[in-house]
Parts: C-alpha cells; sequence; structure tokens
C-alpha cells in the first residue's frame, strides 16, 4: 500500500479483508496498518500524519467526503431481504411425561426432524424425567459437609408461628418437594428448622430456611452460597 503523492510517500505491506458489501469507504485501515506507517490520524480536525524520507506528511480531507458518508445509508440504497427465520416446534416425546416437552429446531426438513424425534425416543432412559432418575453424585466424588468450629454446642430454635398465608404456602411448597420425592418426613426430637417465606415479585411465595445460627458455628470464607437451601 502506498500513501500520499508522488514526491512525499510511504508504503507499507497490510492485510485485508475483502468484505461482499456496499460501503461508502474505498477501504479501512486498521491499527496494525496505522502501525506499519507510523500514522497519527485525526477524527477531530480530519487529517493524518505519517513520516517519510522526505518530513512529516500531512493527509487533510475535506468535510463534504466524511459529511457525504455519515448521510450514506445503505439499507435504502440496497433494501436486504428479511429472512423470515423457521419457528422452532416443540414435541413431547415420553408418554408419561407429555408437559415436558422438547424443542427441536423448526430449520430441519420434516424427514430430519422425524429422525430425531425417533432417535430420542429410542433413548429415552438416557434423560431424568423426574428427581428419582438422576443418578446422582458419588460420595467418592465429591461429598459436603458442614465445616463447623470445633467446640460449638448444638441450638434449638423455637417453634415460629407463620401467618394463614405464608402456612398455606408452605404447605403447597412441603407437598410439592414430596410428591417430586425431594423431601421425605422425618422426625427430630431436640432439632428444628424454621422455614423463612420470601414474597416473589409475581407474588407468589419461596420458602427459605433460616440458617443464621449454623453461618455463626461455621467459619467464614469468600464462597458464598447464595441458595444455601439447595445445598444443605
Amino acid at each position: 500500500v502506498t500513501i500520499g503523492d508522488a514526491t512525499h510517500s510511504t508504503k507499507a505491506w497490510m492485510n485485508f479483508m475483502i468484505v461482499k458489501s456496499l460501503s461508502p469507504y474505498n477501504d479501512i485501515i486498521g491499527r496494525p496498518g496505522l502501525k506499519a506507517i507510523q500514522a497519527v490520524p485525526s477524527t477531530v480536525h480530519v487529517m493524518l500524519k505519517f513520516p517519510t524520507e522526505e518530513g512529516i506528511v500531512t493527509i487533510r480531507s475535506p468535510l463534504l467526503i466524511p459529511t457525504e458518508c455519515a448521510l450514506v445509508n445503505t439499507s435504502s440504497v440496497t433494501p436486504g431481504e428479511k429472512k423470515a427465520h423457521p419457528t422452532n416446534l416443540t414435541v413431547p416425546l415420553h408418554p408419561n411425561f407429555l408437559d415436558q416437552e422438547v424443542v427441536v429446531g423448526g430449520s430441519l426438513s420434516d424427514k430430519g426432524r422425524t429422525e430425531l424425534c425417533a432417535l430420542l425416543k429410542r433413548n429415552l432412559d438416557i434423560f431424568a424425567w423426574q428427581p428419582s432418575d438422576m443418578t446422582r453424585v458419588p460420595r467418592s466424588v465429591a461429598e459436603h459437609r458442614l465445616d463447623v468450629r470445633e467446640g460449638c454446642p448444638p441450638i434449638r430454635q423455637k417453634k415460629r408461628g407463620q401467618a394463614p398465608e405464608r402456612t398455606k404456602a408452605i404447605q403447597a411448597e412441603v407437598e410439592k418437594l414430596v410428591e417430586a420425592g425431594i423431601m421425605r418426613e422425618v422426625y427430630y426430637h431436640d432439632w428444628l428448622s424454621n422455614p423463612v417465606m420470601i414474597k416473589k415479585h409475581n407474588g407468589s411465595w419461596r420458602m427459605c430456611v433460616d440458617f443464621t445460627n449454623l453461618n455463626k458455628a461455621c467459619p467464614q470464607d469468600c464462597y458464598s452460597l447464595p441458595e444455601i437451601d439447595w445445598k444443605v
């Protein structure tokens, strides 16, 4: 690339990427190209300075050219064709869990969609359709434990009363967890975990557990657990 006129110019090798698209510019020189010719551009003054053997060369551009380039609307010159994106399809696979649908790309042909659904139905046992289908992590691989300080005595919390609205939400949440197999009924004579109800933005309730005493008994680390009720 030669920049300048016959008496004041500089040369440098540059790599250009050719893009098949209309543009108001002949070419665009990036930072590697400017570094190759040691040029200093100024968009405010619409000029470019670079050194040559004869001295510093300044190239000025009339204000008309950048103004015209800024006003060019390529979309009005050649209106692009708006391609319609195919809509993805939802397909139920498991006969016992029809509410759990799988999203299939709408760009697939009818034959490809049929073959994909047939392949997924032949391998239904690979997917976890309910909590009992999850294989869990073996204890030899990973095991969670509470890093409780040595000498901390056990603390029994007092039972807290809940408002009728919160009691109803707790009962519905517990029934849902028991039905899914995530929770089971146990009996503790000296230990009690008090639920804490937090109202969501949509008006529903979220049931959490009060871990205040547990947090006091464990040393603080830099790995916070915002969803500690999922981990314990």
